[in-house]
């Protein structure tokens, strides 16, 4: 019988589809966050702290999405710095 392998929860992506404005502009422009259940405030921004946590969960996913070149660098790689795995930067350049 095979092994059956759990998933990480640590590398799981879920969410990112939600949190991908917020990551590029600091900004919910669909409310899709809001209709998750994160509290954002009349002008479609989250919390500081919720966004680094979820930035640091899940900007390495975001990064790996295909962007286009002429757009600036995500606003939270700006605001946050670049995203951290167990301790230590995956890759140094990330633009």
């Amino acid at each position: 019988m095979p092994i059956r392998h759990r998933k990480n929860k640590k590398r799981s992506t879920d969410g990112l589809n939600e949190w991908e404005s917020v990551f590029s502009t600091g900004y919910d422009l669909l409310w899709e966050l809001q209709m998750s259940g994160v509290d954002v405030d009349e002008y479609g921004q989250p919390s500081a702290d919720e966004t680094e946590a979820a930035w640091r969960r899940l900007g390495e996913a975001y990064m790996e999405l295909p962007r286009h070149p002429d757009l600036p660098p995500p606003w939270a790689l700006e605001q946050f710095g670049a995203p951290w795995i167990k301790g230590r930067r995956r890759r140094q350049s990330l633009c």
